[in-house]
This record gives C-alpha cells, sequence and structure tokens, in this order.
C-alpha cells in the first residue's frame, strides 16, 4: 500500500459524511484511494502543494488540473488532456502513477513508511527514470539508494557531466532536483499536518 496507515481505513468511510475535514474533495479522496490503495491524505496533501484544491488550473510547463498532470503522461495512460480538469479523473491518473511508481521502486513491505513516501513523490515530480539514475549513483559510490537524504545529494549531482557520462546514469542530465527536493519536503510537511488533523477522528 502507498502510505499505508491501517488505523485509519476502518473510520475513513463514516470520516466525511457532513462536513468536510481537508477538503471539499475529502469524499473522492478516500474513494480513489481505496480503489488503487493509495491513502488519501497523501492525494490531498498533493492536490495542495500542486493546485491548491483547484480543477482549473494549467501550469507554465503545462501540466493541468487538481492534481496537475502532465498532458504526454495522461496520453500515455489513455486520458486526453481536456480530461484532466475533471478532479476525479485527475485524482484517478495521480493514484495510478503514484501506485505504479511503488510497484518499480520494489521496496520491501517492511520498507521504512515515510522514506517509501519521499521516493515515491519524489517520482511522481521528476520521473522514475530520474530517481533510479539517482539511486544508482549513489550504489556505485557505496552508499545507500534506500535513503532518500542520500539519493536526493545525488540527485543534484545529475547536472554535472562527469556523473552524467557514468554508464549507471540511463537517463542524461537532470537539472530539475532542487525542484524534486523541494516539492518532496512541501508535499510531506503537508501530509504530516494532515495526518495529525485526522487523529482526533479516529
Amino acid at each position: 500500500r502507498v502510505a499505508h496507515n491501517e488505523e485509519r481505513i476502518a473510520v475513513q468511510s463514516a470520516m466525511v459524511e457532513e462536513k468536510p475535514i481537508i477538503s471539499q474533495y475529502d469524499k473522492m479522496f478516500q474513494e480513489v484511494g481505496e480503489q488503487y490503495d493509495v491513502d488519501w491524505l497523501l492525494l490531498s496533501a498533493i492536490a495542495r502543494a500542486e493546485s491548491e484544491f483547484r480543477f482549473d488550473v494549467i501550469s507554465k510547463a503545462g501540466a493541468v488540473g487538481l492534481m496537475q498532470i502532465m498532458p504526454s503522461v495522461a496520453r500515455s495512460m489513455g486520458y486526453e488532456r481536456e480530461q484532466l480538469f475533471d478532479p476525479r479523473i485527475s485524482a484517478e491518473v495521480a493514484a495510478q502513477l503514484l501506485h505504479e511508481n511503488n510497484d518499480m521502486l520494489r521496496f520491501p513491505e517492511e520498507f521504512n513508511a515515510s522514506e517509501r513516501v519521499m521516493f515515491i513523490l519524489a517520482c511522481y515530480n521528476a520521473g522514475y527514470s530520474r530517481i533510479a539514475d539517482a539511486r544508482r549513483l549513489a550504489r556505485y559510490h557505496e552508499e545507500s539508494g534506500d535513503e532518500w537524504n542520500i539519493v536526493a545529494t545525488y540527485l543534484e549531482l545529475l547536472a554535472v557531466p562527469e556523473y552524467v557520462e557514468l554508464e549507471i546514469v540511463h537517463s542524461g542530465a537532470f537539472y530539475g532536483s532542487a525542484e524534486t527536493i523541494a516539492y518532496v519536503n512541501r508535499v510531506m510537511h503537508i501530509y504530516n499536518i494532515y495526518r495529525h488533523k485526522i487523529i482526533p477522528y479516529i
């Protein structure tokens, strides 16, 4: 499960019957989260960070909707750009991406939950291939490829030619590490606030 929080599962269906706790999309995120095995609070945190819960936002880079999905990514999954303005579809595409990234990372079930989420968020922002390159770089230098703080330092080095030229780097140079690291920190901060906010309802 992406961001597994067993203690909340039993109460999710009863939590948002009348007044939303996080946003007007609480119930939708719960339903999508259950469908794709993703914590609905993580989906909520991403929506807050990406669009401030607005479904009509278009970024300078062209990302669309509630979850700021790139149209090219959506098309690869069978969705058209205009569909991304639908909050439900945007949330479903995001949940699929989170779930797929979790599967590709291949962490064991007992892997640290917070570390798992940080890696998944990094993949969501930068793409799995960039994070895979950074993990390979870390291991090449005999450091852990399973600790986000270490991998983040190697993500930064993907902008340095001498590192990019190594055979283990498959996707070329990457100049967006600062954005990705800031994104992971921001979403994790919001996610942890939401997790604490839910405690009174458990």
